[in-house]
């Protein structure tokens, strides 16, 4: 049975114009040089691709000086090695295309199209040249982390590797998958061998993806895992052809020719390997990195030049001399060193390196001239006198045939329980050539040039006041944010996290409302279903406007101000289109706009563009079904193993997911005030009344149902709207503060105002005798019977949009780049995956998304004024006066126990002693033990912060002393 799915919106805070530039590490590069800007025989051009642990994905110009290379006919640019000074590079684009960390990115298609694999789970595809160039569509995900790419540029698809032990094929013309290959344990012995139970299970975590590698033909595919094991796959038919073994460790990076005969392998043993494909062994095993080897890069179609890095920082440049790869002589130079682990490398011909580590900022190396062309070009920096520290000669690799030395070179114990032939045995030349103990000293000691990071926020703090967050970044740098207004409010430069926080939290008690995330570098503001609605406050609590009067106890739910402002357009252009008549209900309700027929993100502080017609652009259409109301995203099929035939059409799927049934989250919000003591109540304001009625509550069904069946308004029937009887009486609101035991209520009743008289009478009319303070809730739950949903389902067809007012809430400026997020949790997976993805200025023009996408609990709150009920959260406590004191006791005893929202204030308090002891209200002040406690703090505080126990709160009264002149 598939576990439920539940919905989720998110709101990124940063600083409004930031800088360009990546805020936390780098993980994935990609150099394009095919589009340029010609001028005779000379261009300018080349764009730089990075993809960082920021969720972004970048473009940068680098103003290279290309020529045309007259001896090649192949139409591309050469770097003019003429060029004596390179100008700044600069931000061509910036996509926040995932919510999670980019793991990997590939150039397709001559560079007009991007594929990025993140660990929020999503493949997507971006044309950076296209009319939104800052747009991406997502075409398949993982069930896991996605972590590798690789490009089959002849044949025209992409194939991702993640943890979840699956490799998909994407075609990238139509944006679907094509085939997946299950790399788990199961499917490796299709060809007849044999394992043990045991075996496969204790092996089935190591089969995860970190390393693929295809031939420009896409004849054949290779992956790397923690498994140790090369695997070669066929790309048509997803069967395994075969294995190479040798490694010791975790696989982390994999090159193939362009013929598909030779494969390097990098591994976190520290070697890298050269195989024979034909020959299926180790030609030769490089030890020239003490530390694991994270990645490969070469440019050369033979594999005879390339560079790898490793956790150390630490950059080679391997090359082979010779007519045949097998046979010629090999020569390493350690070119340079950064201070983390190299997580990918990108070179330009012979000339420039870039790097992409731990750190936002991207480092431009210099590179060494070849063999051949050291000996002629004069001395430069470009080519120095490299020293024999830098340099190490190894011999040439052994032919693909050559018999091999039976097992002296390799442990048994190194050997995997895959091994099949001794031709997989690596030669090592650790004994003759290298003393592992010694690295080489690297040639180059700084950057030529740097692309600057900013730093990114690493840790959060949450204040009391549940509105203010502390960060701090990567600098060091403390600072404090506003989550309702979404800026920055103060910076408190390089101090410590939690001294800040002691010196300017309050004593103040709020329930959690939100969660906050910052793996993204920025502030991730998430909002659930189950506490969205949670949190309430006071108004004169929260900085206001100078011409925003606020009312004596007025109360802000801060879910409803915030998201009442994100959506602002979206509540308005819903309203336009039913005004227009474009909005129909029950099973006649028209296809949405056209917006519902993308899966387009777009990029917070662009303009939102309307997304390419499907006519115009056929190979980026994303199939969609037949019902646009559809809402699931589409899971690649998880069955296609080695047991297929040679072709294995592939047929996107969409699991059922179950309607999350979490727990419901507040009071009603369209039912009418009450008059309570204790609730502000007789402070009504004028306001105006609503030209809609609110419609009838619509019943929820009793069994998980999924979201993608039926219409929009068959879903919206199913939303958190369901009329489920809270066990507190139904006349009492969030408004009423306090209700008394049912010892005390005639004595209560008898001076208060006739509401409140009825709150504990009918406790006791709905529920059987129960102890004291056993039905100051109410009764217990009722169900509504069959009839009477189906005569709700009937009503709610012809209910119109009765959104929230704005006039109800103060004013919010929400900066309008605000980026907001979409996204669908699943029990079966780590990570949550974007369904929709906009900013405050656009939600209007993504109506129709925003209603396919959202979750059920957000449309019935911005459309009809409705969240999901829950119980008020209230406190006992108990009046009485203090000790010496000359006050006379309240009615009820010295055991007067009182029950009251968690938000009450001392003041309220206060008036109600004095409004039955007769005495003046500036006289009296309220102590919790030696405390004594401040007119504006609440019983949730005071439970918190001075009691700090369980059990009722002990509250005494005394009269003021008397103030010395």
């Amino acid at each position: 049975m598939k576990a439920a799915t539940r919905r989720k919106v998110s709101y990124v805070v940063k600083l409004c114009n930031e800088e360009q530039t990546h805020c936390l590490g780098v993980n994935s590069l990609a150099i394009d040089t095919s589009n340029c800007n010609a001028k005779a025989d000379n261009a300018e051009g080349g764009v730089l691709y990075s993809a960082g642990r920021d969720g972004i994905v970048a473009s940068w110009d680098l103003h290279m000086d290309f020529r045309k290379d007259i001896g090649h006919t192949d139409g591309k640019w050469r770097l003019n090695e003429e060029t004596k000074a390179l100008p700044k590079t600069t931000c061509k684009a910036f996509s926040q295309m995932h919510t999670d960390w980019v793991n990997d990115i590939v150039l397709c298609e001559r560079g007009t199209c991007v594929v990025s694999a993140s660990s929020d789970r999503t493949i997507k595809l971006w044309k950076p040249y296209s009319d939104t160039p800052r747009a991406a569509h997502t075409i398949g995900y993982h069930t896991d982390y996605a972590k590798c790419l690789t490009y089959a540029a002849k044949s025209g698809w992409v194939a991702s590797g993640g943890l979840d032990r699956r490799i998909n094929i994407w075609d990238i013309e139509k944006s679907e998958a094509a085939l997946t290959i299950d790399a788990s344990p199961a499917n490796h012995f299709t060809d007849g061998s044999n394992e043990s139970t045991g075996m496969l299970h204790n092996t089935s975590s190591k089969c995860s993806i970190y390393a693929l590698a295809v031939n420009p033909a896409g004849s054949i595919l290779a992956s790397g895992s923690p498994e140790k094991v090369v695997r070669l796959w066929d790309p048509k038919s997803g069967k395994r052809i075969s294995k190479l073994t040798g490694h010791t460790d975790n696989i982390r990076a994999l090159l193939i020719s362009e013929d598909g005969q030779y494969i390097l392998s990098g591994s976190s043993d520290s070697t890298i390997k050269l195989w024979s494909v034909k020959a299926q062994r180790c030609l030769t095993t490089y030890e020239t990195h003490p530390d694991s080897v994270w990645s490969l890069y070469s440019n050369h179609p033979e594999l005879k030049t390339f560079y790898s890095g490793s956790r150390d920082g630490l950059v080679n440049k391997t090359e082979i001399t010779g007519q045949a790869i097998a046979d010629g002589v090999i020569e390493c130079i350690g070119l340079f060193r950064e201070d983390s682990g190299v997580l990918k490398i990108a070179a330009l011909e012979d000339a420039y390196v870039w790097t992409a580590t731990s750190s936002s900022s991207i480092n431009r190396w210099l590179s060494v001239p070849s063999i051949e062309s050291r000996q002629i070009l004069p001395r430069s920096d470009f080519n120095p006198e490299i020293p024999n520290s830098a340099l190490i000669t190894l011999s040439p690799a052994k032919s693909a045939y050559s018999s091999q030395v039976g097992d002296a070179f390799v442990p048994g114990d190194q050997i995997t329980m895959y091994a099949g032939s001794v031709l997989s045995i690596p030669i090592s030349y650790q004994d003759d050539d290298i003393d592992n103990g010694d690295s080489l000293l690297p040639l180059r000691a700084s950057p030529d040039y740097v692309i600057p990071g900013k730093p990114g926020i690493t840790s959060h703090l949450i204040l009391h006041n549940r509105r203010h967050l502390l960060t701090k970044d990567t600098n060091g740098e403390v600072a404090l944010w506003d989550l309702t207004k979404c800026i920055q409010v103060e910076n408190f430069g390089k101090r410590d996290l939690e001294d800040v926080a002691q010196g300017i939290n309050s004593l103040e008690s709020f329930p959690a409302w939100c969660s906050v995330d910052t793996k993204i570098g920025a502030i991730t503001v998430q909002l659930h279903e189950f506490n969205c609605f949670d949190c309430e406050m006071y108004a004169d609590e929260v900085e206001m406007p100078d011409n925003y009067q606020v009312r004596e106890d007025q109360r802000l739910n801060l879910g409803k101000w915030v998201l009442i402002h994100l959506f602002e357009k979206f509540i308005e252009q819903e309203l336009k289109n039913e005004s227009e008549g474009k909005v129909r209900y029950g099973d006649d309700r028209p296809n949405r706009p056209d917006s519902v027929k993308s899966k387009a993100v777009q990029t917070p502080g662009e303009e939102k563009a309307i997304p390419e017609p499907v006519s115009s652009a056929p190979s980026l259409s994303i199939p969609r079904p037949v019902n646009v109301n559809v809402i699931e995203p589409k899971f690649p099929g998880l069955a296609v193993t080695t047991d297929t035939g040679d072709q294995s059409p592939f047929l996107p799927s969409s699991p059922q997911a179950a309607q999350f049934n979490g727990p419901f989250t507040a009071p009603p919000s369209s039912n009418p005030p009450q008059l309570d003591y204790f609730s502000g109540a007789h402070h009504t304001p004028a306001r105006r009344e609503s030209s809609v009625q609110l419609p009838p509550p619509a019943a929820l069904p009793t069994s998980p149902t999924s979201p993608t069946s039926g219409t929009f308004m068959n879903r919206l029937k199913s939303l958190s709207v369901k009329a489920k009887l809270s066990r507190v009486p139904t006349n009492e609101l969030p408004g009423n503060e306090l209700v008394v035991p049912t010892t005390c209520s005639t004595s209560i009743s008898n001076s208060t105002a006739p509401s409140e008289d009825n709150i504990p009478q009918q406790s006791q009319s709905q529920s059987s005798p129960k102890p004291q303070n056993a039905t100051l809730d109410g009764g217990g739950e009722s169900k509504p019977s069959e009839d009477s949903k189906l005569k709700n389902i009937e009503e709610s067809k012809s209910v119109c949009y009765t959104p929230p007012h704005l006039e109800d809430f103060p004013p919010l400026a929400i900066p309008s780049s605000t980026m907001i997020v979409v996204a669908e949790e699943s029990a079966e997976a780590s990570t949550s995956i974007d369904l929709y993805r906009g900013t405050v200025g656009s939600v209007g023009e993504d109506a129709g998304a925003i209603i396919n996408d959202a979750p059920s609990w957000l449309l019935s709150y911005l459309l009809y004024n409705k969240t999901p009920p829950k119980e008020t959260v209230k406190l006992t406590f108990i009046l009485k006066p203090a000790i010496g004191s000359d006050l006379n006791e309240l009615p009820g005893g010295p055991n007067n126990r009182l029950l009251a929202n968690r938000v009450l204030r001392v003041r309220k308090l206060i008036q109600y002693i004095s409004e039955k002891l007769s005495i003046e209200d500036d006289s009296i002040e309220l102590l919790c033990g030696d405390t004594i406690l401040t007119p504006t703090m609440t019983l949730a505080a005071i439970k918190q912060h001075i009691l700090k126990t369980s059990g009722d709160i002990p509250l005494c009264y005394r009269l003021k002393e008397p103030v010395n002149e």
